[in-house]
């Protein structure tokens, strides 16, 4: 992870977390070939009890593939409070990607990139 990526985590373990906390979560998961343990801070939109998270420039990225398929569960931190959740990454053309990215396109411009996945997040209980 950058050096940018480590002082967005710090400020969101912070009594400051509130400074990104609306928009910007941290997911913790492990890695489904690696094995590690892994934390990363990324930009959401909340649509009930999902998150959608577009993943950018895709093909230069790894993180998302960790929820291809049927996905992986994952610990999801907002505003300093832990969720249980599970999260799938999906393409344009898969099932449920038009839904998605109506309800993204709700709170956020839609991805200007062709190169992109979307990351739907269901927390638990919901």
């Amino acid at each position: 992870m950058s050096a940018s990526g480590h002082a967005v985590l710090r400020l969101l373990n912070s009594p400051l977390h509130g400074l990104l906390s609306g928009h910007v979560c941290t997911l913790e998961y492990t890695g489904a070939v690696s094995g590690a343990r892994r934390s990363l801070p990324v930009e959401y939109v909340r649509d009930g009890q999902r998150l959608l998270i577009v993943a950018a420039h895709a093909s230069a990225k790894r993180w998302w593939r960790n929820f291809v398929g049927a996905g992986r569960s994952l610990t999801v931190t907002l505003g300093r409070h832990a969720y249980d959740a599970h999260a799938v990454a999906i393409a344009p053309g898969d099932p449920g990607y038009s839904q998605a990215l109506a309800a993204y396109k709700r709170h956020h411009r839609a991805p200007q990139d062709a190169d992109h996945r979307l990351v739907v997040i269901q927390l638990a209980g919901g």
